[in-house]
């Protein structure tokens, strides 16, 4: 029987510790290429903007601090209204807490132990402000970010420069490279506006079932609900949990109703609105939609469902114009 030799040329071997090492380096500096993909993404969404301001000569910088300080005091002002209620109406939750679980076991026919959710609404105001400053303190990776979008909006005509080798082989590789990075900058653009509209509809949907059940703070926690959408699975769940207190300071009963409104809500946007509204944004099938933010929950948990849409967008326009001939 004959034995086959297999030789492994040089080249091979320094390709491979080449490929090996660069991987580990994409490891190592993942953090860096997470945050240059959103700046990506907020290039593609405030692109747009500054082609229309360009027409009447408006700089591209005063559009990007345009946007920017209107992000910056939109998040502000929902922190500065609703994080103090929040604490305060927690406090006052857990001094009626006591009638509040009594009136419970009379409607249940039950036992219950104060003592268990005390601790944990007692727990809430420091974790709201643990929370805040954590926000805060990441202060230089959203100065980075913003940055890194506003030269990337700058780089925009010529970013196609970067994607030249992909076609190597064609003769008008410079306009499918062009082309390529106008696919990607529509598909990832819709994604964003998709994303805008879910906000607004669930605001406008929280907004609605609170006035309706009489919580206080309506639009702060409205305008929370808006920007926790951005964030799918766990986002809805968060922005539920301080209405639901609110709701308790006013009757067991009113904040067992907007925990009803809470799951309804979430049913309807986890189910309708989100496989619909990104279909007509970015022509995505429903199904590949709810799959896709699976799949990015579970493998990169908050931050890879945030970034699964856009990450799978990219991915798919960018093979597509490869293969195409």
């Amino acid at each position: 029987m004959e034995t086959q030799k297999i030789e492994i040329s040089q080249k091979t071997i320094i390709f491979t510790i080449g490929f090996l090492l660069s991987l580990w380096f994409l490891y190592q500096v993942r953090g860096i290429v997470v945050l240059l993909f959103i700046a990506f993404i907020l290039m593609t969404a405030v692109n747009p903007l500054v082609k229309a301001a360009s027409k009447y000569k408006i700089p591209s910088i005063v559009v990007m601090l345009v946007v920017y300080f209107g992000l910056i005091a939109l998040i502000s002002t929902v922190i500065a209204s609703l994080v103090p209620a929040v604490v305060q109406q927690t406090k006052d939750i857990s001094l009626a807490l006591p009638t509040y679980m009594h009136n419970l076991e009379d409607i249940f026919n039950t036992q219950l132990d104060p003592n268990v959710a005390g601790s944990y609404l007692s727990s809430i105001p420091s974790n709201l402000l643990k929370i805040a400053a954590g926000a805060f303190s990441n202060i230089m990776n959203i100065l980075a970010l913003f940055f890194m979008a506003y030269y990337l909006v700058l780089e925009r005509p010529k970013l196609h420069r970067y994607l030249l080798r992909l076609f190597d082989d064609d003769k008008n590789r410079e306009a499918r490279a062009e082309s390529l990075v106008l696919a990607v900058e529509r598909q990832v653009g819709g994604w964003v506006r998709g994303e805008l509209l879910l906000m607004l509809i669930i605001g406008i949907m929280t907004y609605i079932s609170l006035i309706l059940l009489g919580i206080p703070y309506a639009l702060p926690l409205a305008v929370l609900a808006g920007i926790l959408e951005a964030v799918p699975n766990l986002g809805p769940t968060i922005a539920a949990i301080p209405a639901i207190m609110l709701g308790l300071t006013v009757s067991p009963i009113i904040g067992i109703g907007a925990l009803i409104a809470s799951i309804i809500i979430q049913q309807v946007e986890s189910n309708w609105i989100v496989p619909k509204v990104m279909q007509s944004a970015t022509g995505t099938e429903p199904l590949v939609t709810i799959v896709v933010l699976l799949v990015g929950f579970t493998l990169g948990g908050i931050a890879g469902a945030v970034l699964s849409m856009p990450i799978y967008l990219t991915v798919q326009t960018v093979l597509t114009a490869i293969n195409k001939k």
